[in-house]
């Protein structure tokens, strides 16, 4: 009797015990609803440099090499060209700038401004020494002229040749009576413009006729004007037998060069304005830039240019 007794006792526990297992509720997973980050704020963009231009108002060739710099330095740096000649230096549209660059020409002085400034002396004026500076240097440019119209093909020395100067104390003419004295110029005729009572033009149509075809290989001028003029005078008489040197670049020489006017000597404007842009580039950071020269080059005639 107590072996039933405590066989019906363990089977009531069992019971107990696999009713207890069905009735234990197991906790349902709640998802959780995560917070949506908040947009970073975009970067704000650095502001590019400005580097204003002064003065170069009718050098385009200049503004254009200051340009082609700017590009090729992956256009970090704004070029802003000013009008107004160099008296915008001390007006508002200075103040837009970082840096400048001016343009000195002719007579022109430079006026005071807070701005880093790096100068071009186009016409090889002196700069003070604090300005940092690229100037050009035409010392070498009648040397030039002369030797480019001596080995000109077909010219077989000596060269016959006109000679037209600003007067007989002018470098040009030093080199050309050099050249004369060594037998590498034979000058047919020569032109002081400080001596004549009359224009080159008037000189020119009058000189020109006494020499016919083959009589003349050359003429070579001290000064773009003076090429220029004679370029003119040859086309309208129709004489295409003789080509013009010239020593200089003014009146824009090198821009008007043809058949006759085979050669300019001068500066390269564009040379100019990329050399100012690498040097004006380093007053941004507050580097120092160096001053420097320019030299002269020969500009040639192409039919295809």
């Amino acid at each position: 009797m107590k072996r039933f007794i405590s066989f019906s006792a363990i089977l009531l526990l069992l019971s107990f015990s696999a009713c207890a297992e069905s009735s234990v509720a197991v906790p349902t997973a709640i998802p959780l609803e995560l917070a949506s980050a908040a947009p970073s704020p975009s970067p704000t963009p650095t502001p590019a440099r400005v580097i204003a231009v002064f003065g170069a108002e009718d050098a385009e060739d200049f503004l254009a090499g200051v340009r082609t710099a700017a590009e090729a330095d992956g256009n970090i740096v704004e070029i802003l060209p000013v009008g107004g000649g160099l008296n915008a230096l001390t007006t508002d549209s200075a103040m837009e700038a970082d840096a400048a660059i001016v343009f000195l020409s002719g007579n022109a002085a430079l006026p005071k401004t807070t701005l880093p400034v790096y100068v071009f002396a186009a016409d090889g004026q002196t700069v003070s020494a604090d300005v940092p500076h690229l100037t050009y240097n035409a010392v070498a440019a009648p040397k030039l002229a002369l030797d480019s119209a001596l080995s000109y093909p077909p010219h077989l020395a000596p060269v016959r040749m006109i000679g037209l100067f600003t007067s007989q104390s002018s470098a040009a003419y030093l080199i050309w009576s050099d050249a004369k004295a060594n037998g590498t110029v034979f000058a047919k005729q020569e032109f002081f413009l400080d001596a004549s009572e009359g224009s080159l033009a008037d000189w020119l149509n009058e000189t020109l006729p006494l020499f016919y075809p083959g009589m003349l290989d050359a003429i070579y001028a001290e000064t773009g004007a003076l090429a220029v003029s004679a370029a003119e005078s040859l086309a309208s008489l129709g004489r295409d037998d003789i080509e013009v040197f010239s020593a200089g670049s003014d009146t824009n020489a090198n821009a008007k060069l043809s058949p006759i006017l085979v050669c300019a000597v001068g500066e390269s404007l564009s040379d100019a304005g990329e050399c100012c842009y690498g040097e004006a580039v380093k007053l941004l950071s507050g580097g120092s830039a160096q001053s420097g020269e320019l030299s002269p080059e020969a500009f040639w005639y192409s039919k295809n240019p």
